[in-house]
């Protein structure tokens, strides 16, 4: 009997991390495998499905609760111009363009609405604000990016929302969410299906309504669970009609990575209430390296724990990169991923200031979001004080063909967590035949970089040796191609032929 795979997470983000990219790098691989499966993901999001199209998935690929519930998985997509809508009887009301962000509706020369235009388009509809006779906003419409409006919120005279009513593709009301103060915050309190398969449902929490419509879209005897997100463990753990759940750890599962595995190491608290509570409920664990699957087991020999990659190479450009080996690169250096405290940037930065003693012209290209606004300028004011003003370039977050102009024009990928799972990132950068430096702690690294084949593993805080071998890279072409070649040559471990294939082991 043919399985169908639930990809569980809780949304597909306008800033994604590789939780994220993992799901929909899996989506491809098993649609191209022709493997049933589907991303469910749980909030709500009015431009869903226009940031899964930024990484080339379509509709079908990914399931969203409140789609469902909205009956709106599969509706047209169209442009919902506001000069042209509908929505503002011309011959009462008077359309006035402020700029490309906004424009106010006006009656008899009173402004009695605002409509915020839809990200990234051009003069669609995104959100309307309606004013009282105070001009305070007393109520929100919030349009799909689809082209339809979605919900009305009511709001408090605080501007917090008070009750949300959601809609279908007609406009029928088909949910209600209402939100209550609690301590001194507003907290949604209770989900209300309207007239669902004739009855009136209602719920507590968002995770109920979860829980609820996960069991809707699944099948006893077909339907796997691969929960992605551990603040969704317990909701997963609950839900009855499915064959099998399994939970993906995409992070190591101790707070020091350098002794995973061991007394010293202490666990995640968000990985409590799986390791605590919910262990039982599940057939499996899912870990993205070998090492990390042989620490679970010896500590958790209760559940099998599988060893499968968190994501797989698709683009066959090997011959288009060895090409441009024959062609001298800038000193070019780049790091992806998230720009976080975990993350170490601040050591990057000293590496590229100890590199630059002997490469002056080193080049830094950091891709990625910020933590907050707070880490970005403490790293502005570090690559100041280091005087690396001209050196390093905080690119911002890329996808597409802007981050593979970055890592194309690179010679060195460098990463400096104190722990990963795998690190996506590097996998990425074998395919473009990156040299690679990153600090040798658990687990990927290890499984990726190969020392003076396709990079160097470093000791974590090592910074003045990862500055030593980034400077031998960049200084020797020889060296760098030979480097180069390795990546090329590893990234075949990671093809989508591999890791299909270490699939199997679920799928059977």
């Amino acid at each position: 009997m043919t399985k169908t795979f639930l990809f569980v997470n809780e949304n597909i983000f306008t800033f994604n991390s590789g939780t994220e990219f993992s799901a929909m790098n899996r989506q491809k691989l098993f649609k191209e495998n022709k493997r049933s499966s589907k991303i469910v993901t749980r909030n709500y999001n009015q431009g869903l499905h226009q940031e899964i199209e930024k990484y080339g998935l379509d509709s079908d690929d990914v399931l969203n609760m409140y789609d469902y519930f909205q009956n709106v998985t599969d509706v047209p997509h169209k442009h919902a111009f506001l000069r042209y809508s509908d929505m503002v009887d011309k011959n009462e009301y008077k359309i006035d363009g402020v700029d490309n962000n906004k424009s106010y509706i006006e009656q008899k020369g009173k402004v009695v609405a605002q409509v915020n235009i839809f990200p990234l388009t051009v003069g669609e509809i995104g959100t309307v604000d309606y004013y009282d006779r105070f001009g305070n906003t007393s109520s929100r419409d919030v349009w799909d990016g689809r082209g339809f409006r979605s919900k009305t919120q009511y709001l408090h005279p605080d501007g917090q929302v008070g009750h949300e009513i959601l809609f279908d593709y007609k406009g029928n009301a088909v949910m209600e969410i209402t939100h209550m103060n609690i301590n001194g915050q507003v907290h949604p309190t209770m989900f209300k299906l309207l007239n669902y398969k004739g009855h009136n449902r209602r719920f507590n929490t968002e995770d109920e309504l979860f829980e609820f419509f996960l069991n809707e879209i699944s099948d006893p005897k077909t339907t796997v669970l691969i929960n992605d997100r551990p603040t969704l463990t317990e909701v997963v753990a609950r839900v009855k009609n499915v064959a099998a759940r399994y939970q993906f750890l995409h992070n190591e599962q101790t707070t020091d990575a350098n002794l995973a595995g061991s007394a010293k190491g202490k666990l995640y608290p968000i990985l409590e209430t799986l390791f605590h509570k919910h262990l039982p409920d599940y057939d499996g664990l899912i870990v993205s390296t070998p090492q990390q699957r042989d620490d679970l087991s010896r500590l958790f020999p209760e559940i099998k724990t599988y060893a499968i990659f968190d994501t797989a190479l698709f683009n066959d450009q090997e011959e288009k990169i060895r090409e441009s080996l024959s062609d001298d690169r800038d000193n070019n250096v780049v790091y992806v991923g998230r720009i976080f405290h975990d993350k170490h940037i601040d050591q990057l930065l000293q590496i590229v200031s100890f590199a630059k003693n002997r490469v002056p012209n080193i080049h830094l290209d950091v891709v990625g979001y910020f933590e907050s606004e707070e880490y970005r300028q403490e790293l502005l004011e570090l690559a100041k004080k280091l005087g690396l003003e001209t050196n390093v370039d905080f690119k911002g977050y890329l996808v597409g063909k802007d981050k593979e102009a970055v890592l194309s024009q690179a010679k060195v990928m460098v990463q400096t967590s104190f722990g990963e799972g795998l690190s996506m990132s590097l996998v990425n950068g074998l395919e473009y035949g990156l040299a690679e430096v990153a600090y040798d702690v658990n687990y990927g690294p290890r499984n990726i970089i190969d020392n003076d084949v396709n990079g160097y593993l470093i000791p974590a805080g090592n910074v003045r040796e990862a500055a030593s071998h980034i400077d031998d890279i960049l200084l020797d072409n020889k060296l760098f191609k030979k480097l180069s070649n390795g990546s090329l040559v590893k990234a075949k471990e990671f093809s989508s032929e591999n890791v299909n294939k270490q699939w199997d082991q679920i799928d059977k």
